[in-house]
């Protein structure tokens, strides 16, 4: 077997390979062996039919069988002597020389908007070849390559040496002859990671303030509070009243509330409806019309004239737990003292853990952009794809994002790869026992029993993938430089 790498761009392979006449004869030979074996040939004897029938019968069969039998193994044993770092699906392709037709025009914008250029319709009219007027076209590569579909039939477009070229997809293998077809795949490139303290983060621990305590506090009692009706004055500022609400603009109902609650709060209510609100007693109804701020969080509503009709049902005075020992040993605490410690030791780890979280990203970004390396235009469409499925009718915008998103994908894994590679950092079995311990034990299940679940559903890679990152991280932490703060 003859295998010649082609290089098509710095991320981008192909292998010609070529199998020889004796290796596709043997092919064939077996292939037909089969058939003759194992099919009945109307007046032959099953096993006797002679090769010039079988070949008449059953000759693209046999075709299709010699190269399911000849492209894989001749791709795998070209992937392992190659030493090549290969990614993706490989794409396999006729020879580039067997090109139906060329054309000089310039096609692509009309290509790349999978729209079907009248110049490539004349020649496939020219090849006695049917194509519909809206074949489904789609974009392989921008500017360089894409797929047309009509029925099961697929064609190759590409441009190449300043044409656009147009190849069957199709594999054609025959007897006495060499099989050769070409296999383009995309490769990890070369990734040099730059030197960490090139990397700027903030370090030192975070601060957890007094008043960040209190506030914590505030939410706690605010959750253990109690509403007493009133019945025997009118609404006033700090009740929570409870009324019908209707609002509406220009005849369409924007909302329609049975049992409405709302804080009477002169400066957490829109301008209107505080002052409509004041005074009110049970069984009061008032209607009016505002108009609501330009910034306001709902964009149909924003600056609108908005229609409100409210009818008073209940009105309540709130009433916050006492903050004591008593109020502390409701919430599992030995006393108010211990609460307010085990309170400011919750919120130090929840920014710690934040302030990890945004560290890491941040290393991340700085990585990106200050690695430089291509990605296939083939690989970041794979990714996208996992993040359409089942979406239809994507904007150009979406379809950059996503694009954006899967790029970014691919190079936050390749360089955390290559860093961990760089550095030899390796996970053994003993820390991945142990992080599934710990993760058994957050969910309440016997740890072998989960890790036993978590091996059945193919999971254990990711926890080793995870656990490998961390270590990433801890390096880069440690060889980044603190980042400077302006003084003012």
């Amino acid at each position: 077997m003859k295998v010649d790498i082609q290089d098509v761009s710095s991320v981008k392979k192909t292998f010609r390979i070529e199998i020889p006449v004796e290796d596709v004869n043997a092919e064939f030979e077996k292939a037909y062996e089969e058939v003759r074996k194992n099919i009945d040939v109307p007046g032959f004897r099953r096993g006797r039919a002679p090769r010039n029938i079988l070949r008449m019968r059953f000759g693209e069969y046999v075709k299709n069988e010699v190269i399911e039998k000849l492209v894989p193994d001749a791709y795998q044993k070209a992937v392992e002597e190659s030493n090549l770092d290969i990614i993706g699906a490989p794409d396999i392709n006729p020879p580039s020389e067997e090109i139906l037709f060329s054309v000089d025009t310039d096609v692509q914008a009309d290509l790349d908007n999978e729209t079907m250029p009248e110049i490539l319709k004349e020649n496939f009219k020219e090849k006695n070849i049917s194509i519909s007027d809206n074949p489904d076209i789609s974009v392989n590569e921008a500017g360089t390559k894409w797929t047309l579909t009509e029925g099961k039939k697929n064609y190759i477009i590409s441009k190449e040496d300043e044409k656009i070229n147009v190849r069957t997809d199709e594999l054609n293998v025959e007897e006495d002859k060499p099989f050769i077809f070409e296999v383009e795949f995309s490769v990890k490139p070369e990734i040099n990671i730059p030197d960490y303290s090139q990397l700027e983060i903030e370090k030192g621990d975070v601060n957890v303030t007094q008043e960040e305590v209190d506030q914590f506090i505030e939410q706690l009692r605010n959750t253990r509070a109690t509403f007493e009706p009133t019945e025997d004055r009118p609404v006033q500022e700090g009740d929570y009243a409870h009324f019908i609400l209707k609002v509406s603009r220009e005849d369409n109902v924007l909302e329609d509330s049975e049992d409405a609650v709302l804080e009477v709060k002169k400066d957490g209510l829109l301008p209107g409806i505080f002052e409509n609100l004041i005074g009110m007693n049970i069984g009061d109804e008032r209607e009016f019309t505002i108009t609501l701020p330009e910034d306001h969080n709902n964009k149909e509503m924003a600056g609108k004239d908005t229609k409100f009709y409210m009818k008073l049902t209940k009105n309540t005075i709130k009433h916050l737990p006492v903050l004591d020992d008593d109020f502390a040993k409701d919430q599992n605490e030995e006393s108010l003292e211990k609460m307010k410690a085990d309170i400011w030791n919750h919120l130090v780890e929840n920014k710690r853990r934040q302030k990890k979280e945004e560290t890491e990203s941040e290393l991340v970004s700085q990585l990106i952009e200050k690695t430089e390396f291509d990605v296939s235009d083939t690989l970041i469409a794979e990714q996208a794809k996992r993040f359409t499925k089942g979406q239809n009718n994507l904007s150009d915008e979406d379809i950059i994002a996503y694009n954006s998103l899967a790029e970014n994908i691919i190079r936050r894994s390749w360089i955390m790869d290559a860093i961990a590679e760089r550095e030899n950092i390796e996970v053994s079995e003993e820390e991945i026992e142990a992080e599934v311990n710990v993760m058994a034990t957050t969910r309440d299940k016997d740890p072998q029993k989960y890790m036993s679940q978590l091996k059945a559903t193919n999971r254990i890679e990711g926890i080793k993938d995870s656990i490998r990152e961390g270590k990433v991280f801890v390096i880069l932490i440690e060889g980044a430089s603190e980042k400077k703060t302006l003084i003012t």
